[in-house]
């Protein structure tokens, strides 16, 4: 992902199958009840359909809520052997159809919003970071295809774990400091399995906080929904975060998210402005939000391309002239 690009890699965020959080690849150890339908066909499926769409690359979840995790005590202990055998039919699909893969390990908003204890103590408490990496990331990271990876994101939107997003009275929120050091102890045991780069999506907004909290990530990942499909430049970035590294052409900036906001008036159409914005502002690579609903849509022979979808297809065509 560190050649030089002309334009930036096109994506798609393919976060869950079939909608199932937590529990589309493996089984969830909160909630034992809970059932798995992973099918080869339902997970080659969608990375199909992005290629048809003329996607190059998939952002994918592993282990939201606690997803695939084998967990005694409420400690992880490692790593259910049903979750690596999804990551080996995705890794398969992805190779045969030319797709590239980022993985995100971790949803933040698992803990304020479904009450998740795991994850929380992996991003707030120093043992359960260094166990969840040693026990869970590397034996992931290791399983992992380096030609095949964008790069491996740690966690998503930590910020939702925080005091800046959860309103007082609500979760007891993650301090930043911890959650920096629980990406870093992730990031150094990925990184000693294989040569990957390491990421941490999060909103532009809240970018200053995760920096200051030194995860040592790899590359700078932007969430953005913004109505007319805008991003903020590099150097928007760097005077927003006070940090001239930030202007480095070397350090990859990539839009994990970049979607349209669910509010009254919006054009989903302007879905498309953000492969033109990455370009221009020199993005490595720009992630749609998402496949699923948005592009396509329906079940079985009945699923098909939306008229959204259709747009996107035409974009990705033209602009990859």
């Amino acid at each position: 992902m560190t050649e030089a690009r002309e334009r930036a890699l096109r994506g798609v965020n393919v976060p869950y199958l079939r909608g199932d959080y937590g529990h589309d690849l493996a089984p969830n150890p909160r909630f034992d009840d809970w059932p798995v339908s992973f099918d080869p066909m339902h997970a080659y499926r969608p990375l199909i359909e992005a290629r048809d769409l003329g996607f190059e690359a998939v952002r994918l979840w592993l282990c939201e809520n606690a997803e695939g995790l084998l967990v005694e005590d409420g400690r992880v202990v490692g790593v259910h052997d049903d979750l690596y055998r999804a990551l080996d039919v995705i890794q398969e699909a992805a190779a045969l159809h030319g797709v590239r893969l980022y993985p995100c390990l971790l949803d933040a908003n698992a803990w304020p919003r479904e009450g998740d204890p795991i994850t929380r103590a992996i991003l707030a408490d120093a043992d359960a970071a260094a166990r969840f990496a040693e026990r869970a990331v590397a034996p992931i990271a290791a399983r992992l295809d380096p030609s095949l990876l964008v790069a491996l994101e740690i966690v998503n939107e930590p910020e939702t774990a925080t005091s800046e997003c959860i309103e007082p009275g609500g979760p007891a929120p993650v301090a930043w400091d911890a959650i920096g050091r629980a990406v870093r102890l992730a990031g150094e045991a990925a990184r000693a399995e294989r040569p990957l780069l390491v990421g941490a999506g999060t909103g532009h907004v809240f970018l200053p906080s995760l920096w200051r909290a030194d995860p040592r990530v790899d590359l700078v990942d932007v969430h953005a929904y913004h109505a007319n499909g805008g991003l903020p430049s590099r150097a928007q970035l760097a005077e927003y975060v006070g940090e001239p590294r930030l202007l480095d052409p070397r350090l990859p900036l990539i839009a994990g998210e970049a979607g349209i906001p669910k509010e009254d008036g919006a054009d989903d159409d302007a879905l498309a402005h953000y492969v033109y914005n990455a370009d221009t502002l020199g993005y490595a690579a720009v992630f749609l939000w998402e496949l699923e609903h948005a592009l396509v849509e329906g079940s079985g022979r009945e699923r098909s391309t939306t008229a959204l979808g259709e747009l996107i297809r035409h974009t990705l065509r033209v602009s990859a002239g």
